[in-house]
């Protein structure tokens, strides 16, 4: 049934927009579309596994979201804090290795620790890749790996991308090669900048609790289409046949 796609990118990242939104419509509270959404990671995760997907990049947390309303902040702390030991069981089960993108300072002791012991649990897991991006801003992490090539002692030559790339949280993963944003929203939101130089962008107008697998299916053709054309530099990956 996808047999058509020649190639699937090899690092898919989404910017999961649109959970608050999702409830609202329902007439919820918005931390019941936080909730669903960090349920529907699951189901995506299923998805570009059997596409062929080898790493799944998800924005989950932005450094501006501190500035909403206190109570959804804690809700999402406390989510993360409370469910990701759960949810590493699950990838470790899987063989998929778990990696986290963004800053731990500032995040309380407890979420900070739940998200090392995700990263040493699957530790020894892969090809696959899970890559939460939380607590994360593109500038920032430019910023942060420009200061960690500065404190280099020794360094004989000017720094390269290869070593920009190499101190960023993201060091050791692919660059994204489709950056699927969901919510109808045409922005990048400081996601990824440098990773995403190259990537192909498609946008949904379904929530992120929303989508669905012919929503993914649909992006991954049109980044089929795009390089098809040569209009990237991303090379993907031949599609494993089912």
């Amino acid at each position: 049934m996808d047999g058509g796609l020649r190639r699937i990118p090899r690092h898919v990242a989404f910017i999961m927009d649109g959970n608050g939104r999702w409830a609202q419509q329902r007439g919820q509270p918005r931390q019941v579309g936080h909730k669903a959404g960090y349920e529907h990671i699951r189901e995506v995760l299923g998805v570009c596994d059997e596409l062929g997907v080898e790493v799944v990049s998800c924005f989950a947390w932005s450094t501006e979201n501190w500035g909403r309303p206190q109570a959804e902040v804690e809700y999402i702390l406390h989510a993360v804090e409370g469910e990701l030991p759960r949810f590493a069981e699950e990838l470790h089960q899987r063989r998929v290795r778990f990696v986290h993108s963004g800053s731990v300072g500032g995040l309380p002791p407890g979420v900070r620790r739940a998200l090392e012991q995700a990263v040493w649990r699957t530790r020894v897991d892969g090809p696959r890749v899970f890559n939460l991006v939380f607590n994360y801003g593109g500038r920032a992490e430019i910023v942060h790996a420009a200061r960690r090539i500065l404190l280099d002692a020794g360094r004989a030559h000017p720094p390269t991308e290869a070593d920009v790339s190499c101190h960023l949280w993201t060091a050791g993963l692919p660059d994204v090669d489709l950056l699927v944003r969901t919510g109808g929203e045409w922005r990048v939101s400081n996601f990824l900048l440098w990773q995403s130089a190259f990537a192909v962008l498609f946008i949904l107008e379904a929530y992120w609790p929303a989508i669905t697998r012919e929503d993914i299916l649909r992006a991954i053709e049109h980044f089929d289409r795009v390089m098809a054309e040569g209009g990237g530099r991303a090379a993907g990956a031949p599609l494993q046949s089912s």
